[in-house]
C-alpha cells in the first residue's frame, strides 16, 4: 500500500517543503475525525446505539486512509513543525502514526459484533464515544513534540480508557480496572518526577540555563546541567515507561486488565496505546543515550530480563488462554526492552519487532473473543478441537500463536533473528544464551497449553460454526502483513523502518 501510494503521489523537490507542511495538518486531522464522530454521538443521544458502530467505523477508515497517505508522501529524512513546535511528523511519529490506525481500523471492523462481549448493546454507544476520545488522544501523542505534553495526552488516554476495562461489570473487572489505573499513575507519576529533575539539571550549577521540554531544543542542551539531576530524570522516566509498557517489576496490572476487558478494549490497550508509550520511550531513549548510553542500556536489559524471566514463569503454570497471550505480551516488551538496550546495531531488528508485535496481539486478542463468544469459557482445559468446530478463528489462532511464538515466515522471526544476531556479535554471550533457553521454554509451554485446544480431539456434540466475515477480516489481514514482514518489504517501508532506527542511536 505505502509502495503504490508512495509512486502515484510521489513529490517533487520543488514542492518537498510545502507537501511535507501538508501532510503534518493531514496527520493532525487524523485526531480531529474522531474527535468529531464522538461529538456527533454525544450530541444524538436517542440515535447514539444505532448510530455508534457505523460511525467508528467511517471514522476509522478516514484516519487509516490519512494515515498512511500522509506516510507515503512524507519527503524522507524530513522533519516539519506545526502548532509552535508542538506537533512534529518525522520517521517515527509516521510510522506509529500508521502503525496505530491500522490497528484501529481492524478493532472498528471486528466492532461489527457486540462491542460488549455479552453485556447490553445499550452501552455499546458510550462505549465507541470513549474509543474515539481515546485513539484522538493517541493520535496527538504520536505527534507531540513536547515531552510534558505527551505525558499529559498520555494521561488523557489512560482516564478515557480505563472504565472501559471495567465494562462486563463485577468484582474482578472492578479490580483490575483499578489496578490498571493505579499503576498508570504511578508510572506516568515517575516519569513526571523524571521530567522534573530533567528541568532541574537543565539549570547547570549555577542556573544559567533555559529549560525546555520541546524534543528539538533539548538536543542542544543536553551535554549541560548537573549529573546527578540528569542522571535521576533518566532512570525515573524510563521506569515510569517501563511500568505502563507492563515491564518487571511493576507488570502486575497488565494480565487482569487484558484478561478482564472486552476484546476491543485489551486490543486497544495491548497495540494502540502500548505503540504510544513505546514512540514515548523511544524518543526519550534517542535522547538520553546521547547523554549517557551506559544507564540507558543497563535500566533498558535488566527491565526487559526480569520481564522475560517472570512472564515465562507464569506462562508455564497459567490455564486461561487469554492471560496467556497477556504474559506473552509481558515477554514481547522485555524483548524490546533488552533490543533497545543493545544500541544502534539491534535497532532495525526492533522495530520491525514492535510493528510484527503490535499486529500478533491484535490478531490473537480479537480472536481470543470470538472463542470466548462462542466456548463461553477462557479455560484452555475446557477447548479442544477449535480448528474444526470454528475454522475460520481456529486457523487464524494458529497462525497468530505461530508468529507469538517468533516462527518464520513472520516479521517476528526476523525481528528475533536480527536482535540474536546482533547479541551475538556484540558480545552479549550470556545475554544471548538466556534468551534462547527462555525462548525455548516458551516453545514449548505455550505449545503444550494451545496446540491440543487448536488440534485436539473434538467432543462428540459440538458442530461447526458460522461465523461472520468481519469477526476475523481483520485478523486475516494482520496475518498477511505478518507474512509480508517477514518475506518481502516494500523499499519505502524499509526505508522508514530504518530512518526510525537510526533516532535510537542518540545522534
Amino acid at each position: 500500500m505505502w509502495a503504490i501510494l508512495h509512486s502515484v503521489l510521489g513529490d517533487g523537490p520543488a514542492t518537498r517543503h510545502h507537501r511535507a507542511g501538508g501532510n503534518l495538518m493531514f496527520a493532525l486531522a487524523c485526531a480531529a475525525v474522531p474527535v468529531l464522530g464522538a461529538i456527533i454521538l454525544l450530541i444524538a443521544p436517542r440515535q447514539r446505539d444505532a448510530a455508534a458502530k457505523p460511525i467508528l467505523i467511517l471514522c476509522a477508515a478516514i484516519v487509516l486512509v490519512v494515515a498512511v497517505a500522509t506516510t507515503a508522501t512524507r519527503p524522507a529524512g524530513s522533519v516539519t513543525y506545526l502548532g509552535g513546535q508542538y506537533f512534529v511528523l518525522d520517521a517515527t511519529s509516521a510510522l506509529f502514526l500508521s502503525l496505530i490506525a491500522i490497528v484501529f481500523f481492524g478493532i472498528s471492523i471486528y466492532a461489527r459484533k457486540q462491542l460488549s462481549n455479552g453485556s447490553s448493546k445499550s452501552r455499546d454507544g458510550m462505549v465507541v464515544v470513549r474509543a474515539l476520545f481515546f485513539f484522538a488522544s493517541c493520535v496527538l501523542t504520536v505527534l507531540c513534540n513536547h515531552l510534558v505534553a505527551m505525558w499529559v495526552l498520555l494521561e488523557v488516554g489512560t482516564l478515557t480508557i480505563a472504565p472501559l476495562i471495567f465494562f462486563n461489570r463485577g468484582p474482578v473487572a472492578l479490580r483490575a480496572s483499578w489496578k490498571y489505573l493505579k499503576f498508570s499513575v504511578l508510572g506516568l507519576g515517575f516519569n513526571l518526577v523524571g521530567l522534573m529533575c530533567l528541568a532541574r539539571g537543565m539549570g547547570g550549577a549555577h542556573g544559567e540555563h533555559t529549560v525546555t521540554f520541546f524534543l528539538d531544543e533539548l538536543q542542544t542542551l543536553f551535554t549541560l546541567g548537573e549529573q546527578i539531576w540528569w542522571e535521576l530524570g533518566l532512570a525515573l522516566m524510563v521506569f515510569g515507561l517501563g511500568t505502563k509498557l507492563g515491564l518487571a517489576p511493576m507488570y502486575a496490572w497488565l494480565p487482569d486488565a487484558y484478561d478482564e476487558a472486552p476484546p476491543v478494549v485489551t486490543t486497544m490497550l495491548a497495540a494502540v496505546q502500548f505503540n504510544c508509550v513505546l514512540l514515548f520511550l523511544f524518543r526519550q531513549v534517542g535522547l538520553l543515550r546521547s547523554f549517557d548510553p551506559d544507564l540507558v542500556s543497563f535500566e533498558l536489559i535488566a527491565m526487559g530480563v526480569l520481564s522475560i524471566a517472570i512472564s515465562s514463569f507464569h506462562i508455564v503454570r497459567v490455564d486461561n488462554y487469554k492471560r496467556l497471550i497477556a504474559y506473552a505480551s509481558i515477554n514481547h516488551a522485555g524483548t524490546i526492552a533488552v533490543g533497545l538496550g543493545m544500541g544502534k546495531n539491534a535497532a532495525y531488528g526492533v522495530i520491525l519487532y514492535v510493528v510484527s508485535n503490535a499486529l500478533v496481539k491484535s490478531v490473537l486478542f480479537l480472536t481470543c473473543g470470538n472463542i470466548k463468544d462462542h466456548y463461553g469459557t477462557k479455560q484452555i482445559a475446557s477447548l479442544r478441537g477449535l480448528i474444526r468446530v470454528m475454522p475460520f478463528s481456529g486457523w487464524v489462532f494458529m497462525l497468530g500463536t505461530f508468529a507469538l511464538l517468533g516462527f518464520a515466515p513472520f516479521g517476528s522471526f526476523l525481528g528475533e533473528i536480527i536482535i540474536l544476531s546482533n547479541m551475538a556479535e556484540g558480545g552479549y554471550l550470556f545475554l544471548f544464551l538466556f534468551l534462547c533457553v527462555m525462548l525455548t521454554i516458551n516453545l514449548v509451554a505455550t505449545g503444550r497449553a494451545l496446540f491440543p485446544m487448536i488440534w485436539g480431539d473434538t467432543p462428540g456434540d459440538e458442530v461447526e460454526v458460522k461465523e461472520p466475515v468481519w469477526s476475523i477480516a481483520s485478523s486475516a489481514f494482520y496475518i498477511l502483513v505478518l507474512v509480508s514482514l517477514g518475506i518481502y518489504t516494500p523499499e519505502p517501508v524499509t526505508s522508514l523502518f530504518r530512518e526510525v532506527a537510526a533516532t535510537l542511536d542518540g545522534k
